[in-house]
């Protein structure tokens, strides 16, 4: 019965030979035919290309999720923005989440994009690599401080609506007249997308410390011949044989906004949010550094890792 050969005398037969031993040499060495080497040469050489193929597939493997986990951090890290000092959550308009809108639903639950990117719930497959990517960085201190910024962000949100709807009910109470988002109505009106925007952009905006002065004021015009109270062209209020009267209510009513407790809850918040954001971009920075994410996941798991 003719004597087998392990894979490790095949090994050792193929480094020989890629080595510049002959194939009678290594047979006669070996004591075996020279067609059972170079049988055995080619199972090795066989064996050891498919092992370096699993190798590099590995390799790709790794590579592709490592560059998943780097893109999804990536994209919390783009989300971590903080809006203008200006910014008004609800729209001025009757679409969307409306400041017109008559359910306090749908104005409680004004959605927001960046609340989303942060929290990875933009898609089936986005979670699964926000899962992974939790799994990685089990114990960082990343998942804290993101969770301080969407906390401080949902914050911030709540009291510009509030200032939002405090802008309305004080134009509404200061001039007796409705804000509307169209001419659909007979008048006397303020527009809501110019009146209730101008306002609440420039009381924070001085808030902020943007404007130090209020010749701006000027710029708003009692128009008698068109019944129109006007900003830089733009209409604010028709209020026929009223321009002058409701032009002084609109001012007096901006002179109230700027000692609003609201006013000063948006500053206070929006500093926290600009803090926190600070940090959590920090956080994800430090990670990025190390140009891939430490840790392990069911997927590495998988991989043999």
């Amino acid at each position: 019965m003719p004597k087998k050969y392990s894979i490790a005398d095949k090994n050792r037969w193929l480094e020989r030979y890629e080595s510049g031993k002959s194939e009678a040499s290594i047979a006669n060495d070996s004591n075996c035919d020279v067609r059972t080497v170079r049988k055995g040469i080619e199972e090795a050489r066989r064996e050891r290309d498919a092992r370096y193929a699993r190798i590099d597939l590995l390799k790709q493997a790794l590579f592709k999720h490592q560059e998943n986990l780097l893109d999804k951090l990536k994209e919390i890290l783009s989300a971590l923005t903080v809006p203008p000092e200006d910014w008004a959550v609800l729209s001025w308009h009757r679409n969307g989440d409306s400041i017109l809108s008559e359910s306090d639903l749908d104005t409680e639950n004004a959605r927001t994009d960046e609340v989303r990117k942060v929290s990875g719930y933009s898609g089936t497959q986005t979670d699964m690599v926000q899962d992974m990517l939790r799994q990685h960085l089990r114990n960082d201190k990343l998942w804290k401080i993101l969770a301080r910024r969407e906390k401080a962000y949902a914050s911030h949100r709540l009291e510009r609506i509030a200032f939002q709807r405090k802008v309305v009910s004080l134009l509404e109470e200061e001039t007796g007249y409705k804000l509307v988002g169209s001419s659909d109505v007979p008048p006397p009106f303020l527009y809501s997308y110019t009146t209730g925007d101008l306002f609440f952009r420039m009381t924070l905006r001085r808030a902020f410390g943007d404007y130090k002065n209020d010749e701006w004021q000027d710029e708003i015009v009692a128009d008698a011949s068109a019944g129109y109270v006007k900003y830089h062209g733009s209409i604010l209020a028709e209020v026929p044989g009223k321009e002058d009267e409701c032009r002084k209510k609109l001012l007096d009513a901006f002179r109230k906004m700027q000692i609003l407790p609201e006013v000063v809850r948006v500053v206070n918040t929006y500093r926290e949010l600009k803090e926190s954001t600070l940090r959590a971009r920090q956080a994800i920075e430090e990670i990025q550094l190390l140009g891939l994410i430490p840790g392990q996941c069911k997927v590495c798991r998988r991989l043999g890792m």
